[in-house]
């Protein structure tokens, strides 16, 4: 207050007559922020049949063998009570997998009842849709933890495979895979680390929908130094150029129209010219190149299509599959101990399926990628959509391996992209007021002169 010429200034400031303090979020989860990060890092993997061939380590190789049975009741759950996109496509595989192709392989290879009900174990993960649904339904892991857990497994994958890269001995490194999947040695390749890539393909995805999202370096020179990782010391050639092929369709696809048409146009025309010369000028150094991996895949080509020969009803219904503990081997038949049904692609799907399965397991994979794309429509969240690059990916790397080799990624990026683009449109859950502050009203003037005087 004031005086100027006798007269008092006053400054009135009007309050609210009662304000309430902004509600805490409640979280949804239902264990304490750290178990819950812990259960994802933990089940993530077994889900995603990370250890599911490396025998080198026992005791989480064993656990991925047992994990489909493990999760039994949570795949019951996700069945029975979640709505779920898909289901009738899946029961429709697993009718003709489980129920039906055992008794196959019974006919055409001579399989016990026993053996022949365990070479159904390939599709189990598949069950991993409706479990993990039905286990991310019970825990409750908000948006943003998952995000991180799987983006933190991720940059994990490369870490440690450059950690290992750098500390193993080379005595560790095998020549044969029954000796050990991880750590490889071959003439072609040399010495290489055979990771599981679920997490890293899917960080790679990640990266690069960010930048298309929005363009930064970060992001950029993640890429670069996963790609740089998986050329020296992965070294799996088929993995690393869908890898590479899915990267450029994130990029072409998150294009403006104008310039995605130019960018096609461009891949059309300059690609296959590039591939022919590379063909023709390199030939013979590519096959030498390709060395063992072709010679095994060209023997398995031969050996498959000998045995179908020229049945109908085995080409249609497919032949059946072994377990190499069953008293009957499919190297015990053809009588070649190089005979790998998940390194020919297509060619072994309708080998152990015949076409009629085949043609499930393309709906199945298609079918799955549009609902996971329905789903993700109006989505524009990275890690979701990177979620649905994985399919991609596995589409494309099914020229060379069979989507029957690990389908829980399947299952698991699925999952994931179901629950995800459900849990990014949940209003946060808030707490109640506990209280409200309230305040008295405003004197009158005449009441403050008055108790001036």
């Amino acid at each position: 207050m004031s005086a100027a010429g006798g007269r008092a200034r006053e400054a009135v400031v009007s309050l609210p007559r009662s304000f309430s303090p902004m509600p805490a979020v409640i979280s949804n989860e239902r264990f304490p922020g750290l178990m819950t990060t812990f259960i994802l890092v933990a089940t993530l993997p077994l889900f995603a049949q990370t250890f599911y061939y490396l025998n080198e380590l026992p005791v989480p190789y064993l656990l991925s063998k047992a994990w489909p049975i493990l999760v039994v009741p949570f795949s019951v759950y996700g069945l029975v009570w979640l709505r779920l996109p898909g289901k009738t496509a899946f029961m429709l595989f697993f009718a003709y997998t489980l129920g039906f192709n055992p008794f196959i392989s019974m006919v055409n290879l001579g399989n016990g009842i026993t053996d022949a009900l365990l070479t159904t174990v390939k599709i189990w993960p598949l069950t991993y849709y409706f479990a993990l649904s039905g286990m991310l339904v019970w825990v409750a892991p908000s948006y943003r933890r998952t995000r991180a857990v799987l983006i933190g497994l991720g940059v994990a994958t490369f870490a440690i495979m450059l950690l290992l890269w750098l500390v193993v001995p080379l005595s560790w490194y095998v020549n044969n895979p029954e000796l050990g999947k991880l750590f490889m040695i071959e003439e072609e390749r040399g010495y290489r680390i055979y990771m599981p890539m679920f997490f890293g393909a899917l960080l790679l995805f990640f990266l690069t929908r960010s930048f298309m999202r929005r363009p930064h370096w970060l992001p950029a020179v993640g890429v670069a130094i996963g790609f740089v990782l998986l050329l020296t010391i992965f070294k799996q050639r088929t993995s690393i150029g869908a890898m590479f092929l899915v990267c450029g369709y994130i990029i072409v696809t998150s294009m403006a129209p104008q310039r995605r048409l130019v960018a096609i146009g461009l891949f059309l025309a300059i690609v296959p010219l590039g591939i022919g010369y590379l063909a023709v000028e390199n030939a013979q150094n590519l096959a030498q190149s390709l060395g063992g991996s072709l010679t095994v895949r060209q023997t398995s080509l031969g050996l498959a299509a000998n045995f179908l020969g020229d049945n109908p009803w085995r080409w249609l219904f497919g032949v059946g599959g072994t377990t190499r503990f069953g008293s009957v081997t499919l190297a015990d038949i053809f009588g070649n101990t190089q005979f790998y049904i998940a390194d020919i692609g297509w060619f072994g799907v309708i080998f152990e399926y015949g076409l009629v399965g085949a043609a499930l397991l393309a709906m199945l994979y298609g079918w799955g990628l549009y609902l996971v794309l329905k789903a993700t429509r109006g989505v524009d969240d990275p890690i979701v959509l990177a979620l649905s690059d994985y399919i991609v990916f596995m589409l494309v790397t099914s020229a060379v391996y069979s989507l029957v080799f690990t389908p829980g990624e399947f299952a698991i990026s699925m999952a994931l992209a179901v629950y995800l683009s459900r849990e990014i449109g949940r209003p946060e859950s808030v707490a109640r007021p506990v209280h409200r502050i309230r305040f008295m009203a405003p004197f009158s003037r005449s009441a403050r002169d008055h108790s001036r005087t």
